[in-house]
């Protein structure tokens, strides 16, 4: 009779270590497709952030090119500080942006990636912080040059350039927040 309970009890371990394997496979097989499904959302993430950082580099390239042209009867010191400006944004844009490559991250660990998008994150905020003031000086001083070249006054040139400096703001928190807000859903899903 106990041997009969030993067999017994061995049957029942041989069972329990068998459904203990299954449930193992299938746990792994769930955090496998997790963990893609997860890569799939930062892919997309990633994209959008890289995007922004391509248009940014794309308009200050542009504005290199185009300011001179158009803006020619202005001082040359005020020109070839926009364009040091313009171009020092989309090399330090560029740098910010350089290592978030999308293929790259999908092969690296989570808390690497985590860490990487804590670090652009950092810099894309303390951009923004050198930034601000630097446009605001920038803005003063073109309002300057084109009273000094028109004559006109300087009530409508403020309000005409205040317009201007707006909608550029408001464009560039909109790509800012974007950025920013992509970071922390990446951060957020990888720490969950």
């Amino acid at each position: 009779m106990e041997n009969e309970n030993t067999i017994t009890e061995q049957q029942e371990l041989e069972t329990l270590r068998s459904q203990m394997d299954l449930l193992r496979k299938k746990l792994e097989q769930e955090s496998i497709v997790n963990e893609k499904l997860m890569r799939e959302t930062m892919k997309s993430r990633v994209s959008t952030i890289n995007r922004q950082g391509w248009i940014s580099i794309a308009v200050a390239i542009f504005m290199v090119l185009w300011f001179p042209l158009c803006f020619n009867t202005l001082s040359t010191a005020f020109i070839i500080t926009t364009i040091v400006f313009m171009a020092v944004d989309a090399i330090a844009t560029w740098i910010i942006h350089k290592q978030v490559d999308e293929r790259q991250l999908m092969s690296e660990d989570m808390r690497t990636v985590a860490n990487k998008m804590k670090t652009l994150k950092k810099r894309y905020q303390w951009s923004t912080v050198i930034e601000l003031p630097l446009v605001l000086a920038w803005c003063v001083w073109f309002c300057y040059e084109v009273i000094q070249m028109t004559g006109a006054p300087w009530q409508f040139m403020a309000g005409a350039v205040a317009f201007g400096a707006l909608i550029g703001f408001f464009i560039a928190l909109k790509m800012y927040r974007k950025v920013i807000d992509n970071c922390d859903a990446i951060i957020q899903q990888i720490e969950e």
